[in-house]
Formats: structure tokens, C-alpha cells, sequence
């Protein structure tokens, strides 16, 4: 962890707020407000992974926080703010779905919405018997900026706000427009800029998104290759998708990405893999970090592959199961190619598979080391 000799640490702080939790409490059937918000927080807590740690349940907020220097990609934040917000959204729905009680309260689940500030900077680390908290006046702004004008401004009500700092901290400020930047002014703090994403926009594409993974018991191309890594999920994620890393461990010369969201993967971003002056279009068709990853590879004769990297924590680590379907195509023309294609990209991949599995370990290993607490 990166630390300074006065004990200062440098973070991400991540504040996901329930909206309505006052008025809701106040107004239904404490007994029934009370359930469903502890079913609600009982969702959200355990979503919270490792890099990010629980500091701390504060009334209708939960307070986590991730070490810089234990954040190894610029989106995970982003990432895991859609991610938490998901399992919110699913939680509030299912409890809508099966409720059949008239009270107050059950009436107005709907009500409730989940606003996520992510903020970056310094802070120190209190113990105060066995509990550890965070302080400093960047823990502070965070708090702030749960008082903002996004409502008024943009009309939203569930919505990550992701601070200026943050952003550059990600480096991923450049990504936004100008018009999407809002700025509030903090009581002696001063001036905080930051950008919003609409939460619900994201939980209803994910919601009509259908699930593509591969499974054993499709037909493969090749029997699923088991990894084990010495890492946890999600960095075991970014060994399969970060463009650099992943170019290493296929053996490609180079990996370029299209159509990325803001510079954000996602699905529809597609990786161009040179292999010499060959091109394999990869397209994301699912992604779920730290639990898995499908992509398809478009091929001539409209013909495409699939592959899932699944991930399952494995004591300290992480069991990586790769999997590809055999080639398929629609057209006619594919579909009399797809047995030859299927026989040469097995020939490509199937030699290779112990040089693969070596480069994705050995990253396994160097990441491990690199993220070794000081």
C-alpha cells in the first residue's frame, strides 16, 4: 500500500447513499421499513470486494474505500459503481415482485434509489479500540458531495458522481465533454468538480442484456483449460481483458480497442489482436468483473467463436476457466467452412495452450508480488 512516513495514505473513497431513507422511515411502518432497508444493506455489503474495504455502515450510507496503489485498472471504480448499483436495483425489484403487503412501506419500495459519490484523495487511518476509520478532509468532501444539485441540474436520482480528482486520478478526466462536467461549491472547502452517470440507464441495459456464457456443456472447440492464479478475481479479470496484459498471454503483437464508452470496455467494445498481418476481431458481448467475461471472434463467411473466462475465488486466489465454442455461421457458405475453420483455429490455440497458461500465470505471479501489502 502506498504510504507516506507521516502515516498519510492515498484512496479512493466510494459512498453509496439510499435516497428516501429518512422520509421513508419516518412515514411507513417501522417494522416493515426496517426489514426491507437491512434486506437492502444486506445485499450491498457483501457486493463490496476486494480492493475496496468496508469502512463502515452510516445510517442510510455505506462507506468503502480502496488504496490507490491497490486499484490496477482505471475503470474498476466505474465498473463496481454500475455493478453495486445493479444489485440494488435487483434487490428493491425482487422485493416489489414478491411483496403482497399493503403497508406503507412495502407500498413504497419503489421510492427508495441509490445515489454512489466516488472521490479521491488523502487520509489517515484512526484505530479507536478494534475499529479503523478513515479521517482527513478528503474523506470529508466525499460526505459533502452527497449534498449536491444533480437532481435539480439533470433530473436524477440514481447516479454515480465521480469527482474531478477522481477521474485524474483514473485517468480517464479527458473521456468526458465539457458539457458534462458540474461543479459544487463545498463550505471551506471551496469549489468541487466532478461528472454524474445516469444508474438507472445502466441497470436497464445490463436488465434487457441477454447473458451470453459458455458453458461445459456446450460444444467446444477444446476442453476448458483450468488456471489457478495466485491473485484474487478481480485482478485475475484484468489479466484476461486489459488490452497490454492480454496481448501478452495470447501472444499477440499488439491489441488495439474500438468503440470503447468514454474510453470505459464495455459491452461492444471490440479488440483488434495482430498476430503479424493477421487480424482477430474480438467483440465483449458479456462483462462481469472479477465473475466473467464472454467475447465472440467475428470471422469472414459470417462465421464467430465464443469465449468465456470464468473466475471463482479459490482461497487466496482465483481458479480461471477458459472456454471457446466451435466456430458457427448462419450463412450457408459458413456453415460448410465451419468444420475446416474449426480444424485451423484449433490447430492456432491448442499448440499454444501450455505457452498460455505459462504467460497468464507468470502475470498471475508478478501481479501477486506487486500487490503484497507493505
Amino acid at each position: 500500500m502506498a504510504a507516506k512516513d507521516n502515516g498519510v495514505k492515498t484512496a479512493y473513497f466510494v459512498i453509496a447513499d439510499i435516497s428516501g431513507y429518512t422520509k421513508f422511515m419516518s412515514q411507513t411502518p417501522i417494522e416493515h421499513a426496517k426489514g426491507i432497508l437491512e434486506s437492502l444493506f444486506g445485499n450491498l455489503v457483501p457486493a463490496i470486494r476486494s480492493p475496496l474495504e468496508v469502512s463502515g455502515l452510516q445510517g442510510d450510507a455505506v462507506f468503502a474505500y480502496a488504496f490507490e496503489s491497490d486499484v490496477m485498472t482505471k475503470q474498476f471504480i466505474l465498473d463496481f459503481a454500475e455493478q453495486l448499483y445493479c444489485v440494488f436495483a435487483r434487490a428493491k425489484e425482487k422485493m416489489m415482485l414478491n411483496t403482497t403487503c399493503p403497508c406503507d412501506a412495502c407500498a413504497h419500495i419503489e421510492d427508495l434509489e441509490l445515489k454512489i459519490v466516488v472521490h479521491h484523495g488523502e487520509c489517515v487511518i484512526q484505530e479507536t479500540g478494534d475499529r479503523k476509520e478513515l479521517a482527513g478532509q478528503d474523506v470529508i468532501t466525499a460526505f459533502r458531495l452527497l449534498k449536491n444539485s444533480v437532481k435539480e441540474r439533470t433530473g436524477m436520482n440514481a447516479y454515480t458522481l465521480i469527482s474531478c480528482d477522481a477521474l485524474r486520478s483514473m485517468g480517464m478526466k479527458d473521456y468526458f465533454d465539457e458539457s458534462e462536467f458540474h461543479s459544487e461549491e463545498i463550505e471551506h472547502i471551496g469549489e468541487i468538480e466532478y461528472v454524474v452517470r445516469d444508474m438507472r440507464s445502466a441497470w436497464q441495459r445490463r436488465r434487457h442484456t441477454e447473458r451470453t456464457f459458455v458453458t461445459n456443456n456446450d460444444d467446444l472447440l477444446i476442453e476448458e483449460w483450468l488456471i489457478p492464479l495466485p491473485v484474487s478475481p478481480e485482478i485475475a479479470f484484468m489479466i484476461a481483458t486489459r488490452p497490454d496484459l492480454r496481448a501478452e498471454w495470447i501472444g499477440a503483437d499488439k491489441v488495439d480497442i474500438l468503440n470503447a464508452n468514454k474510453g470505459k470496455i464495455e459491452p461492444g467494445t471490440t479488440y483488434h489482436c495482430y498476430h503479424g498481418d493477421d487480424l482477430f476481431p474480438f467483440e465483449i458481448l458479456d462483462w462481469n468483473p472479477g465473475e466473467y467475461v464472454t467475447g465472440r471472434f467475428n470471422m469472414p463467411m459470417g462465421l464467430s467463436m465464443l469465449e468465456t473466462v470464468e473466475l471463482n475465488e479459490m482461497g487466496d486466489g482465483t481458479m480461471v476457466k477458459l472456454r471457446y465454442t466451435k466456430p458457427k455461421s448462419p450463412k450457408l457458405m459458413g456453415k460448410l467452412m465451419a468444420g475446416m475453420v474449426a480444424k485451423k483455429v484449433r490447430g492456432i490455440i491448442d499448440p499454444d495452450k501450455e505457452n498460455r497458461i505459462k504467460k497468464m500465470t507468470a502475470l498471475g505471479k508478478k501481479l501477486a508480488s506487486e500487490t503484497v501489502p507493505a
